[in-house]
């Protein structure tokens, strides 16, 4: 009997895929500060073929490396959340580094175990499957491409904005319906993210004063889980994200509504936060019939903060997507430090009352079978 597709969330911009006989993670953010919930227990994970990395930072990269070593799971990630898992101990054999602007086949773990028995013998190479040829002579083999069951193309992205303010100004509730216009100075972008991460998140403990910090459970569970890092810590993590990417996967055979080559839309799109290249998702083919879309901050076009709401920049990524069947909202969940959540009502609403596209609300935890 044919496994049931399925897409499974755990929270922040952590799924998981089962497509085409292969299981694939997107992000591995599952051993969580306390108190938040735990919707899968990291150690439990036996099976994962690929896990692909949106970026570094804390809530999306940390848990990879333990999942990996426990599976044997190739990881597609950047360079920089590469080098940090090289570091806590990943096989080199099991980390592929991209920068976007790659299509990377897919193979079920049967086909990429019979490729690493190959045996090398006089200068020749026997394996029992085809095997790609003309690659580094001293690189491992690989099964040929014709093999592949699915394939994922990945693409440049954005992290998102703070809404104008800062990190001080931060609501408890980030209301996708709210509109920001401007900049603060000419030079708003992501560098700002990555020296609140270093200079700010990496550093609460040094600047919230000691009687709020005890005071304040969630922030001091945040704390102390963020604290735990680096060679000597679990959880691995950077503060700069190294470059956001987009994945697209999609089946080799017929996708998930005929993706395969020359189709003209399908294949789930993950964008795990609210920013994105204008030319680039419009150039994205085939387009994709299901887009995970993180819907915190402020939008981020082309790396120039957006006017308008996150709201309307979602419904404008989707127009240019030519307005997919379903989206799935991310990054919009609990959280410990400021925005607790985000209110999605306004995307939702605006998304479905100017687009053909549906929002789709899934359960953590719970199975949502893809038709």
């Amino acid at each position: 009997m044919e496994q049931q597709e399925t897409l499974e969330y755990f929270g922040a911009t952590t799924f998981r895929l089962r497509i085409a006989g292969l299981t694939i993670f997107h992000d591995t953010w599952l051993s969580r500060p306390s108190l938040l919930p735990q919707f899968l227990d990291i150690n439990e994970i036996a099976d994962a073929d690929y896990i692909l990395i949106s970026h570094a930072h804390f809530d999306h990269l940390p848990g990879a490396e333990v999942i990996a070593k426990a599976t044997g799971a190739t990881i597609i990630a950047n360079c920089e959340a590469i080098n940090r898992l090289r570091d806590a101990g990943v096989p080199d054999t099991q980390l592929l580094p991209v920068s976007g602007g790659e299509r990377i086949p897919l193979f079920t773990r049967d086909i990429r175990l019979a490729a690493a028995a190959a045996s090398h013998d006089g200068g020749y190479t026997t394996s029992s499957i085809p095997l790609r040829q003309g690659g580094a002579p001293a690189a491992p083999p690989e099964p040929h491409h014709t093999l592949a069951v699915a394939e994922v193309h990945i693409w440049p992205s954005l992290h998102c904005l703070l809404p104008p303010g800062g990190h001080d100004a931060l609501p408890e509730v980030l209301d996708t319906g709210v509109s920001y216009e401007g900049e603060a100075t000419p030079f708003d972008g992501t560098v700002d993210v990555t020296r609140g991460m270093k200079y700010g998140l990496f550093r609460l403990r040094e600047l919230v004063p000691a009687e709020a910090l005890a005071a304040d459970d969630g922030l001091r569970c945040f704390v102390e889980w963020i604290e735990d890092r680096g060679p000597a810590g679990r959880n691995v993590m950077s503060a700069c994200d190294g470059g956001q990417l987009m994945f697209h996967v999609l089946k080799r055979a017929g996708g998930c509504r005929g993706g395969g080559k020359g189709a003209e839309r399908g294949g789930i799109l993950f964008n795990a936060h609210l920013g994105a290249y204008e030319g680039i998702v419009k150039a994205i083919h085939p387009q994709p019939d299901l887009v995970v879309q993180g819907i915190a901050g402020r939008a981020n076009l082309n790396g120039r903060p957006f006017n308008g709401s996150a709201a309307g920049f979602a419904a404008e990524l989707l127009r240019w997507l030519s307005e997919p069947e379903r989206v799935i909202w991310c990054l919009h969940d609990e959280c410990l430090i400021k925005p607790y959540r985000v209110d999605t009502a306004a995307a939702s609403a605006m998304v479905e009352s100017t687009t053909r596209t549906r929002v789709v609300d899934l359960v953590a935890g719970k199975p949502y079978v893809l038709l």
